[in-house]
């Protein structure tokens, strides 16, 4: 049975990380998550279907077509070469792709977002790091309110 392809699923996993990390809000809803995933499992399912239509499995069959009488092999004794389809179907390969799809992006997501609500999300600012314009500004305003009621 050929393996499993999983580039596809890791690409979209990826590239979901990526447009979360650059958003800023590391959110993403249970709809976009499982419509990614299915777009992934899709795509690795048709990369399945092609890649077994292109390379099918093969197998070697000891036997070509001989018999045994009385004790001894009659026929050929030569490698019979033939398609493996008994051994594997294409619509098993192909439906544990689609599943593989599936899984692979919810779980390196769902990992992801779960490390970052554990870990805060939030970067230590050092000592000596600049705070954002807006803070400033609302810090200069409490200053001067303060400096107005002494």
């Amino acid at each position: 049975m050929p393996t499993i392809p999983t580039v596809i699923p890791l690409i979209v996993a990826g590239l979901t990380l990526g447009s979360l990390l650059v958003s800023g809000k590391h959110k993403i809803s249970t709809k976009k998550l499982l419509g990614v995933s299915l777009v992934s499992g899709i795509l690795n399912a048709a990369n399945a279907f092609v890649t077994y239509t292109l390379f099918p499995p093969t197998s070697f069959s000891r036997f070509g077509g001989g018999t045994f009488a009385g004790g001894t092999f009659t026929g050929s004794s030569s490698f019979q070469f033939r398609g493996a389809a008994g051994a594997t179907s294409e619509s098993s390969f192909v439906l544990s792709s689609f599943v593989t799809g599936l899984l692979i992006v919810v779980v390196v997501v769902g990992v992801a977002l779960l490390y970052v609500r554990y870990k805060g999300g939030h970067e230590e600012e050092e000592a000596g790091e600049a705070k954002p314009e807006e803070e400033q500004e609302e810090l200069e305003e409490s200053e001067q309110k303060e400096q107005e009621e002494i």
